[in-house]
C-alpha cells in the first residue's frame, strides 16, 4: 500500500467523522406530517425535525410529491468545485422546495420541472445556506464531501 493509499483511507476516515451528524436513513415529507418527525443520526442519536418546518415544506411541495421528498433536506458542501459552495442533494422535489424557501423561484412545480434537466445539480453560496438555515434550521443538515 503506497502514500496515496493511506492518505485516500485517511481523508475517507476524517469525512466519514464529521458526518456522524447525517441520517442514517431519511423520513419521507407524507410520514414527518404524520407525527414521525424524527430521524436517526449515523452516531446513533435521534434528532427531531420541528413540526412547524415541516408544515412549512409540506406548503412548499407539491402535493403529490409529499413521499418523494425527504427529510431533512441534505445540502452537501462541495469544495471541490469552490470555497463556500453547496449542492442540494436528493430529488428534483428537494432542489424546488429549497429553491422556494429562500425566494429565488416562484414558479409552480410544473412550470418549473419542464426546465430542468434531470443531472443539473443546483448550487447554494454561503448567504443561500445561512439564510435557509435560519429558516429550516432542523429540517435540512449539512454534509461535507
Amino acid at each position: 500500500m503506497g502514500f496515496d493509499d493511506k492518505f485516500s483511507k485517511f481523508l475517507k476516515h476524517e469525512i466519514d467523522s464529521i458526518n456522524m451528524h447525517l441520517p442514517k436513513k431519511r423520513v419521507s415529507l407524507r410520514l414527518a406530517l404524520e407525527g414521525y418527525n424524527y430521524y436517526i443520526s449515523k452516531e446513533n442519536t435521534k434528532l427531531y425535525i420541528d413540526k412547524n418546518e415541516v408544515e412549512l415544506i409540506s406548503s412548499l411541495c407539491p402535493e403529490e410529491k409529499t413521499s418523494s421528498l425527504l427529510l431533512p433536506i441534505l445540502i452537501v458542501r462541495r469544495r471541490d468545485i469552490g470555497q463556500g459552495t453547496y449542492v442540494i442533494s436528493g430529488e428534483l422535489v428537494e432542489q424546488y422546495v429549497v429553491l422556494l424557501a429562500l425566494d429565488k423561484i416562484s414558479k409552480d412545480w410544473k412550470t418549473w420541472l419542464k426546465e430542468q434537466s434531470s443531472s443539473k445539480e443546483v448550487y447554494l453560496y454561503k448567504p443561500d445556506l445561512i439564510s435557509l438555515r435560519k429558516k429550516l434550521p432542523t429540517s435540512t443538515v449539512i454534509g461535507f464531501s
